[in-house]
């Protein structure tokens, strides 16, 4: 009896284990790829494992894809619409993800923000670029408390020397007329 208890007890073990490590689709996320290299959206499936799947775009296209997660796609929709799309996996792959796609063409706004280190020694520093389109008014909040406004015409750079090192996260909003909200997670170092 002892025996049996045992192997029963390491046959839960492994289908334990087994159902831990299953590859899983958690989430969709997607941004606008850049004009310079063929526009159109980029989209994220988030998960982990190995995954064959299907990614409905919600446009009457679909695409069977096998990959490790996350995994990285571009996709032009041809009008100004919300599109739903469905990612579904195949067995021994898990979960569906879900998500609303608003496409308007941003005419006028900001769709990144890329951060390199300031050349500053004294304290920690970066600069900021912030990507898009237009003439436009963008509140910055660096994270740690400050807040800038910066107005002109895209692309614009921003320095901002932080206190400490730490990561924080570094938001971009677009002010009326122009669109976008960009969040970014920013590793500060000296």
């Amino acid at each position: 009896m002892r025996r049996s208890l045992i192997i029963l007890c390491l046959l839960f073990a492994s289908a334990v284990l087994a159902a831990a490590q299953a590859p899983r689709i958690t989430r969709i996320e997607f941004r606008p790829a850049p004009e310079d290299e063929g526009g159109g959206v980029i989209i994220s499936l988030l998960g982990s494992g190995q995954c064959a799947y299907t990614i409905d775009y919600g446009d009457g296209t679909n695409e069977r894809r096998s990959a490790e997660l996350p995994d990285e796609m571009r996709h032009a929709y041809r009008a100004d619409s919300e599109y739903s799309l469905v990612a579904t996996p195949e067995p021994p792959c898990e979960g569906t993800a879900r998500a609303r796609l608003d496409i308007r063409a941003i005419r006028q706004g900001i769709w990144s923000v890329t951060v390199a280190p300031g050349p500053s020694t004294e304290r920690p520093e970066i600069v900021a670029t912030v990507e898009g389109r237009g003439d436009c008014a963008v509140g910055l909040d660096f994270g740690d408390g400050k807040q800038q406004r910066v107005e002109g015409t895209l692309p614009l750079k921003v320095a901002h020397a932080y206190e400490k090192e730490g990561a924080y996260e570094l938001r971009a909003a677009a002010e009326a007329p122009c669109r976008g909200d960009v969040r970014v997670q920013v590793e500060v170092r000296r």
